[in-house]
Parts: C-alpha cells; sequence; structure tokens
C-alpha cells in the first residue's frame, strides 16, 4: 500500500479505499478503479481492517478528504462493519460500499438495518466492474456535490450563546459541511486564537476558512457564497421557478429537468429545508436501511445539478407578481428571477411561541427545532423542551442523553393523551433525568443575553414555576409557510394553498376570480401558471414521501401549462 505523502504544491486528491482479502482480486479492481476515476481520486488497496486504519489515518494526517471506501465483509482481522462503525463517526461523509459472499447475507441485512452501509453487492457478481462502478459513480458523484467542490477547511470562533454563531453552526451542521468550534466563552484555545488575529473584545462571530478568509458576523447568504453552496439565477426568464428547495421542490426540480425545462430553486435555507434535521425516513423505496432526510436531499440537489438545475440558496422570496409567461419573484437581496411558470413549495414553518422574552433570546437559549448535533452540546445543563408531539418526545430522549435535566412541556393533562405514540411515552417516562409537566405551556423566558429562566403556567391550578434553564427548544407544530403569498394565491383558512379543484370549490378565498375559460390545471393555484406542491399545499398528505410524489406530479400540469403559452408569451 503506497502511503508517500502528496507534495505541498500538488491539490489534494480525494481517496477511494479497497479492502479485498484476495490480492490477485484487490489488485485488478484497484487497476480498474484507477482506469475508470482517472487521476480525480487516488485509489489504494488494503488487505484488512488495521492497514485500511492505517491509510486512513494517515490521509486525516496530509488532509486527504476520504471519499470512498469499498470493503469484502469479512477480513482476515476483524470485518467490514467493524470499520464501517468507526468510520462513521470519524469521517461521516464518506462513502461505504460493502462487497458480501452468499455466507455473510445475515450480517449483510444487519449492517444494511443499522445504516453502517450506503450501498451493497452480494458476491458473486459478474462482471465486477459492471455491476460495481455505477454504484462507485452514483456515491462519489453525490460526495462530490457535497464536499468535493470546495475542499476549504471551516473553523467557526464565537460565543456559544450568540445568535449569530447558532445560525452559522445550524447551517453548516445541515448543508454536511465538517467545521471546528471554537467557543470563546470558556476555551482557553479559542481566547487565544481571537487574541492572534487582534479581534475586539467582545469578539464578533468568525468563520475562518482555510484559504486565508475571515468572514466577521457574515450571513447565511454570505457564508453560503465563500463556501460556493449557492449560486445566481444567471438566465432572463426560466421556464420553471421553484421556490423551495424540500423534497417537494427537488423532486419537481428533477422531474422538469428531465423534461428538457430551464429550471432554477429559491432556497432560503440548506437543502431539504426542515426535512435536512432530524427526519429518517425508514419507508423511502429502493433504500431497505432507510435515509435521513438530509441524505435525500443531497443525493437530491446532486442530481438535480447534473441534470443542469440552478440551485439559489440563502435567498428568501418576499414577493410574487404574477404575468402571464412572466412570473416575477422577489428576493430578499433586491434581485428578481422571472419564470414563465412558478412552483410554491416552501413547506412549513416552526409555529412561534408568543410569550415575553422569546423574541430577544431567539437563538441565544431559545430554539425552533432541534438537531442531533445539539445534543451534545448541553452537557450537564437543564434543557426545556416544549411540544406535545413525536417530534418534541424524541428531542426530550436525546437530550436526555447529554443534559444534566429535561423538562418536557405539554399541553395535554397528561402524557397519554399527548400526540406522543405510546412506545414512546414509555421511553420518557422511563427515564430518569426527564421530568413531564403536564398540562402548562411555557409563559415567559426571562434572561441577560442567553436565556436563564423558563416560567411555566398551568392550566388547572392557575399557578407558575419558575425553572432554571440554559436551553428552551419549541417543538409546538408547524404553520404553512405562506404569509408571503397572501393576497396573491388563494388560501384555506389557515394559510395552506388551494389548488386545482379546490380553486373552483372554495370561490370564497380567491383574492381574485379564475381569469381562464379552463379549469385550474392538475397542482395549479388561483393564479394561472403559478403551481403549489407538499406540505404548504391544501389537502396534502404530510409525509416526505407523499411531498416527493407531489413534486413530480406537478411537472405533468406544469408542462400542459407551458405547451398552451403562445412564443410571445
Amino acid at each position: 500500500m503506497d502511503l508517500d505523502s502528496p507534495e505541498l504544491t500538488t491539490p489534494v486528491v480525494p481517496l477511494v479505499l479497497v479492502l479485498h482479502d484476495e490480492a490477485v482480486q484487490r489488485d485488478d479492481l484497484v487497476e480498474r478503479l484507477r482506469g475508470h476515476l482517472a487521476a480525480r481520486y487516488r485509489v489504494l488497496a488494503a488487505a484488512g481492517v488495521r492497514e485500511a486504519a492505517d491509510a486512513l489515518a494517515h490521509a486525516i494526517g496530509v488532509g486527504r478528504p476520504s471519499a470512498l471506501v469499498i470493503s469484502l465483509m469479512r477480513l482476515p482481522d476483524g470485518s467490514a462493519i467493524e470499520l464501517f462503525g468507526h468510520l462513521k463517526a470519524a469521517s461521516p461523509a464518506t462513502r461505504r460500499i460493502l462487497l458480501a459472499r452468499s455466507a455473510d447475507s445475515d450480517a449483510m441485512l444487519q449492517a444494511i438495518t443499522q445504516s453502517q452501509v450506503d450501498r451493497y453487492l452480494p458476491l458473486p457478481a459478474e462482471p465486477l466492474s459492471e455491476r460495481l462502478f455505477p454504484m462507485v459513480d452514483d456515491l462519489l458523484g453525490e460526495w462530490a456535490a457535497q464536499h468535493g467542490g470546495s475542499q476549504l477547511g471551516v473553523s467557526v470562533l464565537g460565543h456559544r450563546y450568540s445568535s449569530t454563531a447558532y445560525l452559522i453552526k445550524d447551517y453548516l451542521s445541515r448543508s454536511l459541511v465538517p467545521f471546528t468550534w471554537f467557543d470563546l466563552s470558556d476555551d482557553p484555545q479559542a481566547q487565544a486564537l481571537a487574541r492572534d488575529l487582534n479581534l475586539p473584545n467582545p469578539a464578533p462571530t468568525t468563520v475562518l476558512l482555510d484559504d486565508g478568509r475571515a468572514l466577521h458576523e457574515p450571513s447565511i447568504a454570505q457564508l453560503a457564497e465563500a463556501l460556493e453552496l449557492t449560486e445566481p439565477a444567471t438566465l432572463d426568464r426560466y421556464d420553471l421557478v421553484v421556490v423551495g428547495g424540500g423534497p417537494a421542490g427537488l423532486s419537481a426540480a428533477v422531474a422538469a429537468a428531465c423534461d428538457g425545462l430551464a429550471v432554477v430553486v429559491i432556497e432560503d435555507d440548506c437543502p431539504g429545508g426542515q426535512a435536512a434535521g432530524t427526519v429518517h425516513m425508514d419507508n423511502h423505496l429502493g433504500y431497505p436501511a432507510g435515509l435521513t432526510g438530509a441524505d435525500f436531499a443531497h443525493r437530491a440537489l446532486a442530481q438535480a445539478k447534473r441534470l443542469g438545475v440552478q440551485w439559489c440558496s440563502a435567498k428568501v422570496a418576499t414577493a410574487l407578481l404574477p404575468l402571464r409567461g412572466a412570473h416575477r419573484v422577489m428576493l430578499d437581496d433586491g434581485t428578481v428571477v422571472v419564470g414563465r411558470s412558478v412552483l410554491i413549495a416552501t413547506g412549513m414553518t416552526w409555529r412561534r411561541l408568543d410569550a415575553p422574552g422569546v423574541e430577544e433570546l431567539l437563538n441565544s437559549g431559545v430554539y425552533y427545532g432541534y438537531s442531533k448535533p445539539e445534543t451534545r452540546q448541553v452537557q450537564g445543563e437543564d434543557v426545556v423542551v416544549a411540544g406535545s408531539g413525536d417530534l418534541a418526545g424524541k428531542a426530550a430522549l436525546d437530550f436526555a442523553q447529554h443534559a444534566r435535566s429535561v423538562v418536557l412541556v405539554v399541553r395535554e393533562p397528561s402524557l397519554g393523551e399527548a400526540a406522543i405514540c405510546p412506545q414512546l411515552a414509555e421511553r420518557i417516562e422511563a427515564e430518569e433525568r426527564i421530568r413531564v409537566a403536564c398540562d402548562s405551556e411555557v409563559g415567559e423566558v426571562r434572561g441577560y443575553g442567553r436565556l436563564e429562566k423558563v416560567v411555566l403556567l398551568f392550566g388547572a391550578t392557575g399557578t407558575t414555576e419558575v425553572l432554571t434553564a440554559s436551553n428552551l427548544y419549541v417543538l409546538t407544530g408547524t404553520v404553512p409557510f405562506s404569509g408571503w403569498l397572501r393576497d396573491v394565491v388563494a388560501q384555506d383558512e389557515y394559510g395552506f394553498i388551494l389548488t386545482d379543484v379546490e380553486v373552483a370549490r372554495r370561490p370564497e378565498f380567491l383574492p381574485l376570480p379564475w381569469p381562464e375559460d379552463r379549469p385550474p390545471l392538475l397542482a395549479e393555484t388561483s393564479v394561472p401558471g403559478v403551481f403549489a406542491a407538499g406540505d404548504v399545499r391544501a389537502g396534502s398528505v404530510k409525509r416526505i414521501s407523499s411531498a416527493i410524489g407531489q413534486g413530480s406530479v406537478a411537472v405533468a400540469g406544469i408542462g400542459r401549462y407551458l405547451s398552451s403559452l403562445s412564443p410571445t408569451d
């Protein structure tokens, strides 16, 4: 195995590592992969787990990213599962392909169930290159879309309870961008780094890139541009402007691009929207081990980009000005994106907590939603979770693994009456670190610069209780993200957008009468040429798989609408 260090003047080429116990087959596969991948990846071989671990450690030491590991199930000194488990923790971005002989079928199924592998290939599979290489191309294309565009190292320097620092860390985590966090609150190394950078006291949140750039208090849009996670909308007019880069929007973008349409996606956050957080899709067809929302979103985005879809992220759509054949979507930076058709796929947003102090402490101890990395940052602290659904219950359990105490605030008189599944409720009641405060709600939050106290109001008695807490996570439900379209497209009493037959069925909600002689097309709103799909659409099933289907189906209606336009439209 060649472990020579790359020259400093040579661009760092990502690593592909092949593990096989038979030298002839291993060497043959490595040579074929080198020919297939050319100079874009460095392909190395290993005969066992120990040798592979040394190669991966060496790659980390010289700053070489590990893109893909292909391993036989059983190796002379261990198994691929042992290696993949270590790899998943040390380098979560690295893709993994498992090669399993027929005797290893049970272990292979277990690995799939435990999400230890990205792809698997039962052996014998001849010719191996024809069966294996499509998997390799798919996973490396996916990896490159997420991590290969810019190999910049990222460090974030700031105070833990800084609102800017929280937003930056949250965006990087859900965008699957590895970064190093330096906490100025109590880390001497971080404080020394701030002095070396001549930062004022108190220091601003600073993002350091290893090409020498330093971004002070950057907006998410500035950060996305610096890391090449977004691109500008360059065409004067698109066939389709998709507003929302969640499951429905990405599905529609891929389907429309396959039909030859010029497509741009406007997304105010990272790929997948809320689906990029803690969601795990166990029912997604074709993925027996399930799929996280973030994995799905980044796979879909990579596919869309390969088809020519433009990705304009960290931009907020603020208004829609309808005009036949040239609908204008206004963005928060003052730019305008024009489309012959528009698809609204903005999904849902968290229901805001109307209590004194919340807005002042937002992202400084008070947070909407949560993600797995956040649960490890509350070691030894007191956490409050507000919500009566499964997600709130799951969050309480996740935080209880690290926090000193967790209080779950539930409106219902008992946990059994909350919208939490019985199995989850049993686990919550059995967890010693979780206390369930029933028949209660958050009445006020207090703190100076960061959260310090949470005041609970109890409905039956009218009494209050003051909790000491450094973190409040609000998961009290979601509402459609459609306010920016009020008085433009018809919405029901809850803010969900009406489409196709519902437009005619509920005329009282139309801002203007339907102007066409024909009825609205499939997924079309009360404005001709403007469509809606996903959770924001009235009557939709609020599931990721449903949103994916709706996005694809909406393209059928969009295609019919575009074919009806005259060449001058």
